[in-house]
């Protein structure tokens, strides 16, 4: 549900001539001797608009598992305010807390590195925008979705991991990830809006986690499986479709396989667009195709980007 959250405490001069003095070290190198005690937690601190003690926390390595849930909250806190007091020697520093940006997370394992590569290649034919989201599909094994506040991304762990030239955990092994990533700006819009405090426990919802990831993930990537051409037009022709929608709906398949989701939208109407991409939803079959002339693609795969 949740990879990372990066969070800060404004301090006081006090407080920041405390923490030199107890760990001996000049506030800039606080995280050397902190992070050896902590492996979850990555600190620094900077002295721009007041002192701020920044940590970032990898939530795996926090609880040591991958399957987190928010009923795991309660021991989330309970590691943070340890974490504090080692700092502190006070826990009530964690009511002084604030969240700059939270990284939600799914993980999806799929062993064959070929089909890992054919979710890439089929992401790459999706929108280019969407609301305020640009789509950039440069990258080997990364796409990204973002706006100013907000990022969506689609990557293959494992090969993300072994180019960063360290071997994969067990937890990253075979693993496509689908991430949205919440920015500081999102998070004072949310609060300024609805007034969800920037507070871990507010964001740590499964039902905010879904609806992020819906939002800003599953409209892009649509629902249905992924066929080829000829799978596909057998599930439509044994549909209660009629014989002119079915023709257009595999008429409409063939077009964006050929241009793409972008150039679709462009080519049919508003109606048209809405209209088969409904009718596909209903028929669990992903608009954008597996492309018939890649023998090493297979020719249907199950959709792996599914919340539920």
């Amino acid at each position: 549900m949740i990879h990372t959250a990066h969070f800060y405490i404004l301090l006081n001069v006090d407080e920041v001539q405390q923490l030199q003095q107890r760990f001996a070290v000049h506030y800039t190198e606080i995280g050397k001797k902190v992070d050896c005690q902590f492996s979850a937690f990555t600190t620094w601190m900077v002295d721009k608009y007041g002192f701020r003690l920044h940590f970032i926390i990898d939530f795996i390595k926090l609880l040591g598992k991958a399957d987190i849930k928010e009923s795991d909250y309660l021991q989330v806190e309970k590691e943070i305010k340890n974490y504090l007091f080692y700092l502190f020697l006070d826990v009530t520093m964690f009511d002084r807390i604030c969240m700059l940006r939270i990284d939600y997370r799914l993980d999806v394992k799929i062993p064959d590195p070929k089909h890992r590569e054919l979710l890439l290649h089929l992401y790459k034919k999706t929108v280019e925008k969407f609301r305020f989201q640009k789509k950039y599909d440069q990258y080997d094994t990364t796409i990204y979705f973002n706006s100013q506040s907000v990022q969506g991304c689609c990557y293959d762990k494992e090969e993300d991991v072994k180019a960063e030239g360290r071997i994969p955990e067990i937890y990253e092994k075979d693993v496509f990830r689908f991430e949205v990533r919440l920015q500081n700006p999102h998070l004072n819009h949310m609060k300024s809006r609805k007034g969800r405090e920037k507070w871990l426990e507010e964001y740590f919802k499964e039902s905010l986690y879904r609806h992020y990831m819906s939002k800003y993930l599953g409209a892009l990537l649509y629902e249905g499986d992924y066929y080829k051409i000829n799978k596909a037009r057998t599930r439509i022709n044994q549909s209660s479709l009629t014989k002119k929608e079915k023709e257009q709906l595999i008429e409409f398949l063939k077009y964006v396989s050929r241009h793409g989701i972008e150039s679709a939208k462009q080519k049919y109407t508003r109606y048209y667009f809405r209209k088969f991409l409904t009718q596909l939803k209903a028929l669990k079959i992903n608009p954008i195709l597996i492309p018939k002339n890649r023998k090493d693609f297979p020719s249907f795969m199950k959709n792996p980007f599914c919340l539920y």
